[in-house]
């Protein structure tokens, strides 16, 4: 399994950044290229809330499978159907976490966990797609820490 971790620090209270980050339905404030989110399970947040996330690719579904209040999450990717994931994927997850640094700094940090498909070949592709990951994960967590602070849409398609 591979991660990759990114973290900032925002200029704003852990209660207010939280209040954002546990609002499952707006990944689209903040994540670049994302188009919208839908919740697709009855629940709205906790252990095992679904939703769909929209965006020029065929749409995905993220499951939360850790939950720690006021603190942060772990969501699953997967399919409708449970399993399959981006075609490069064979499990991929991300965690969301905030830590309290005084009364109105936050520090953002953002996991992507994941593990190639092609065993081998997978691996060494690992390598070469880990930059252009990475970069992704920075332009999310500042997005992510822009609308923490201001509370509005940093979308970037």
């Amino acid at each position: 399994m591979k991660t990759i971790s990114v973290s900032c620090v925002a200029n704003v209270s852990t209660e207010k950044a939280w209040e954002k980050m546990r609002d499952l339905s707006k990944p689209h404030f903040y994540v670049p290229g994302v188009t919208g989110a839908v919740i697709i399970s009855t629940q709205k947040e906790g252990i095992g809330t679904s939703r769909r996330i929209f965006s020029s690719r065929a749409p995905l579904i993220e499951t939360v499978t850790a939950w720690n209040e006021g603190r942060g999450f772990t969501l699953k990717l997967h399919s409708d159907d449970g399993d399959g994931i981006p075609p490069l994927f064979k499990k991929a997850s991300f965690q969301y976490a905030l830590e309290p640094l005084s009364k109105y700094q936050t520090r953002l940090t953002n996991c992507m966990n994941f593990e190639m498909k092609w065993g081998k070949l997978g691996h060494l592709l690992s390598g070469f797609i880990m930059r252009s990951m990475r970069q992704m994960q920075e332009n999310i967590i500042t997005a992510q820490k822009e609308y923490y602070e201001t509370g509005k849409s940093q979308k970037k398609s």
